[in-house]
């Protein structure tokens, strides 16, 4: 039995890798720059480039690249990780580079790219120190709760699965910890609740009590919405939080049978706030099928984890005009990209 429960999880939590610069790929991903973001970018790496010992040049292009790297614009992971980890060799000690970088490698581990595993477990070492877990802040906290992610999507790659099992149920007990020490920190719940969709599609028992959890943390999320840290719901940089977590919500609701409170959300989802973005466009879309068909997914499980769950769920918060893959997305009614209207899309801004 202990086998058969392991070759499930295998199956349920090791997906196909995604190429990250394969071409022609299936969805756009920002690969023409506008001629300002073009200008700015080269501006900052060749800054870097002419002075690889300025620490300040370095994490500035590396950021930089990052920021568009996670706003669908993949090609620029390599050059952002380079510069990053060029800063954190001269500067281990800086707290948001370490904080940045040791989660940017998730995208990496999303797609079963191990290759940054280590540096990683280094990265996110220097960033949390020796504090123990109960004395975190809650942005510690929330590294800490990604460089774990990050080994267990490490052992799920590798086919450690024992391993990725016993990390998954330590972290979801360190998270229900974390919500009772501090039960007024909207974060901590969008990050439990996170994680429990997360893993109610990835690991194949406890689905039901995972998205219970799930639809528990994130009903506090959307009723305290505006104290959730403003970086989350800074439209510059995050344009689509809202969008995503409530998503995320209506589908738990969907796989509960709680079609009334899933019908809710799915409708207040077809109206695009601004900014408009792809990520929106495509969201608006989706939950107008989900409405059509809403009696046919109540209490469909397969809804899990919520879509975007590959390496689209790295850009989806971020996104401007790139489009989220479709390709984890469970429908009845078959959905493609051009399926989906575009409208007129500003660029993310600089």
């Amino acid at each position: 039995m202990r086998r058969l429960v392991l070759l499930a999880l295998l199956a349920a939590c090791r997906p196909e890798p995604v190429p990250i610069q394969a071409a022609p790929t299936p969805y756009r991903r920002d690969l023409e720059l506008t001629p300002a973001q073009a200008r700015t970018l080269g501006g900052l790496a060749a800054e870097a480039d002419a002075n690889p010992g300025d620490v300040d040049a370095l994490r500035r292009s590396g950021l930089a690249h990052m920021r568009f790297t996670l706003s669908g614009v993949l090609p620029l992971r390599d050059r952002a990780e380079r510069d990053l980890e060029a800063a954190f060799a001269l500067d281990p000690s800086d707290e948001d580079l370490t904080r940045a970088l040791g989660r940017f490698y998730n995208l990496r581990a999303v797609g079963g790219d191990d290759s940054k595993a280590q540096m990683q477990v280094k990265v996110y070492a220097a960033h949390l120190g020796d504090t123990p877990v109960e004395q975190m802040t809650t942005a510690q906290f929330v590294a800490y709760s990604f460089s774990r992610l990050g080994a267990i999507l490490s052992d799920r790659n590798r086919g450690q699965l024992v391993g990725a099992l016993s990390k998954i149920k330590a972290l979801e007990q360190e998270l229900r910890e974390a919500t009772v020490r501090r039960p007024d920190d909207v974060e901590l719940r969008a990050l439990a609740g996170n994680f429990a969709f997360f893993f109610a599609g990835n690991v194949p028992f406890g689905k039901r009590d995972r998205v219970e959890a799930a639809v528990e943390y994130f009903e506090v999320v959307r009723a305290r919405w505006d104290e959730l840290r403003a970086g989350a719901r800074d439209p510059g940089h995050c344009p689509n939080t809202y969008e995503n977590f409530m998503f995320e919500l209506a589908e738990g609701y969907t796989a509960l049978d709680r079609v009334a409170s899933a019908k809710e959300i799915y409708g207040e989802l077809t109206v695009i706030r601004p900014p408009r973005t792809r990520a929106k466009e495509q969201v608006a879309f989706v939950s107008a099928e989900r409405l059509r068909n809403l009696e046919r997914y109540a209490g469909d499980m397969d809804l899990m984890p919520p879509w975007p769950s590959d390496v689209g769920n790295c850009v989806v918060c971020h996104s401007y005009d790139a489009d989220v893959p479709m390709t984890s997305l469970h429908a009845v009614e078959p959905i493609t990209l051009g399926d989906i209207p575009r409208g007129r899309l500003l660029p993310k801004p600089l």
